[in-house]
């Protein structure tokens, strides 16, 4: 894919972040402060779980377009190649953000601040701030845990199992060795067996799917993309377990759609000729790093909120602004480093390839 024809995907990409940010500083400082049920509960509710939506069609096309390419560039799936690029682009990020999480629980038990110990962090998180060794171990393994302290993770373990269903369904249909099919055959078996451990699996699969089919030549007809989008409408609508993202089918219905015509406006090619401002653009470059890292910013400056004043606008405005501005500059640092794909693979490469000192 050239510069132009990525634009969209980079926009996009900016825009979930920026909006699931704003949408957890309304949740964390505005929600208590309005009361249960609010417009603004409501409406920021909405826009996040949207923004989660974008993600998942987003990978669902760049991830088909990475293996397709793959294939491509070696006349076979590369199965070592795709497993590096997934770990160079996951991890940096994530053990960032557990460092973070880890750091937002230390400081409010340190201090015994709001959160600390069982207590309340406002209506943010009723059980306060806290992880355990099992969780940490499991967030460090892309499998669960930590998403009390740190609540954008479990979309990442949702992700992570599509990888391993997507890669094993490649390296079944693409490699050469016999064995390497059973071990494809393996990965997505584990997948699907796992998916039962987290209740929206089913429903965010059939959405990165749909992403997933905005790669195929095909779909660029409205003929063929939109009967296989109406299938998904009815399956969503039509399953228990897909229907209970906003807790009703009605709900889920609604967001299918909107998935659908998302989706198909990532087919658009005229995006490329839309003139975007240069820190929306650049919004795309440190997404991932402010989605997964955010939250704990946001927990401790609530927490140090609640400290001073439970019930002022102006304490809640103040530590909102000064949170989101915290949250934001640190990804924006951090994404150069975090998020450079290239080079991190090439690190691990040269780890991987290095000859043990003992044998030296």
């Amino acid at each position: 894919m050239d510069h132009k024809n990525t634009l969209r995907f980079d926009v996009a990409r900016g825009v979930a972040a920026l909006v699931v940010l704003v949408a957890h500083v309304a949740q964390a400082f505005a929600w208590r402060l309005y009361g249960g049920g609010s417009w603004l509960e409501m409406m920021s509710g909405w826009a996040a779980r949207f923004a989660v939506l974008i993600f998942f069609l987003l990978s669902g096309r760049l991830i088909v377009a990475s293996i397709a390419s793959n294939i491509s560039r070696n006349g076979y799936f590369d199965a070592s190649g795709y497993i590096l690029s997934r770990i160079a682009r996951l991890y940096p990020p994530l053990l960032f953000a557990v460092a973070l999480a880890v750091g937002a629980v230390t400081i409010v038990h340190i201090f015994d601040l709001p959160g600390a110990n069982g207590t309340p962090l406002g209506d943010l998180r009723a059980s306060g701030l806290h992880f355990t060794a099992g969780e940490l171990m499991r967030s460090l393994l892309l499998y669960n845990g930590m998403t009390v302290v740190d609540g954008p993770l479990w979309t990442l373990y949702i992700e992570v199992k599509l990888y391993v269903s997507a890669g094993g369904a490649a390296i079944f249909a693409f490699s050469r060795a016999p064995v390497a099919r059973l071990v494809g055959a393996a990965f997505v078996l584990f997948a699907v067996l796992t998916a039962g451990e987290h209740y929206r699996f089913w429903f965010f699969a059939s959405v990165w799917c749909l992403g997933a089919i905005t790669n195929l030549p095909a779909a660029h007809k409205a003929k063929i993309f939109l009967p296989i989008a109406a299938a998904a409408i009815l399956l969503c609508y039509a399953a228990p377990t897909f229907s209970d993202y906003i807790d009703s089918p009605r709900g889920s219905l609604v967001q299918v759609i909107s998935c659908v015509a998302i989706a198909y406006a990532f087919l658009l090619r005229n995006w490329a000729e839309l003139h975007f401002p240069d820190w929306l653009l650049k919004s795309g470059d440190f997404s991932y790093t402010l989605y997964v890292s955010h939250f704990p910013v946001l927990a401790v400056g609530l927490s140090l909120s609640l400290q001073i004043d439970q019930t002022s606008v102006v304490v809640a405005v103040i530590a909102a602004l000064c949170s989101a501005a915290a949250a934001l500059l640190l990804a924006f640092i951090g994404a150069p480093l975090l998020e450079n794909t290239a080079v991190t693979k090439r690190i691990l490469k040269r780890w991987l390839t290095a000859e043990p000192s003992w044998a030296a």
